[in-house]
């Protein structure tokens, strides 16, 4: 951003690290699910209903109505609200991190997930990318791609320093958002040694930067759009 300081990129890092906190979190203490995709559940389900136990069925059918209804909710949200759905989002990880901290370990993983499922949906569909990138904040198999065709791209770059400077900014941003990913990972990890089936509740800290980043930005593009607007009006005076 010409007027000042580019939030995009550091929100976009922030709930990244919450979203491999959060990963992390659901493989370790919920019996290998990962809560954030539906990939893996998808499978799974194929497999139970052609002849497991039908509980397990009901579980990931419910699990993946979760995940689609909150894909959905944020479609009427952005098309139905003024509402910033950064905050929104955010609150509901919040929501989400302090209510599966408190469920015992011993409930079925997938019920324990199931604000999980929600919020890593609702995240997805709000947190897309930045700086014209489309990326996810949740999982990595997309941003690992990325990062690799884009750097091997950088270096079979000619003389192009224009198309170099380029392909260099998009491998940066998507190995940033990687190492933001797996930093959280390797951080949610630590504090599951240490504090066990509470540890999610770290998750409070990124969140909380995400908060105050997505502020600042706010502030600076009112502030922006009153100059603007200043500018406007001096112009019509003249």
């Amino acid at each position: 951003m010409e007027n000042g300081k580019n939030y995009d990129v550091p929100i976009h890092y922030a709930m990244a690290l919450c979203g491999g906190m959060i990963g992390v979190y659901a493989i370790v203490d919920r019996m290998g699910v990962f809560g954030s995709a539906q990939t893996a559940n998808m499978i799974e389900l194929m497999c139970d209903v052609l002849g497991r136990d039908p509980l397990e069925i009901s579980y990931r059918v419910m699990a993946l109505v979760i995940y689609v209804g909150a894909m959905a909710t944020t479609v009427v949200l952005e098309k139905r609200t003024n509402w910033n759905l950064k905050y929104t989002a955010i609150l509901v990880d919040l929501a989400a991190v302090t209510a599966v901290g408190c469920f015992p370990e011993t409930m079925n993983p997938f019920v324990a997930l199931y604000p999980i499922f929600f919020a890593m949906a609702f995240q997805w569909c709000v947190f897309k990318g930045a700086n014209g990138y489309v990326s996810a904040t949740i999982f990595s198999t997309n941003n690992l791609k990325q990062t690799v065709t884009a750097f091997t791209d950088y270096l079979l770059t000619g003389r192009d320093e224009a198309g170099r400077a380029e392909k260099g900014q998009k491998a940066a941003f998507f190995g940033g958002t990687l190492l933001s990913f797996h930093a959280g990972v390797a951080a949610g990890y630590g504090c599951w040694l240490m504090w066990g089936v509470h540890s999610i509740w770290v998750c409070v800290l990124p969140l909380a930067v995400g908060a105050v980043l997505v502020t600042a930005a706010e502030r600076q593009l009112v502030a922006v759009q009153a100059d603007t607007a200043v500018c406007g009006l001096e112009d019509c005076v003249k």
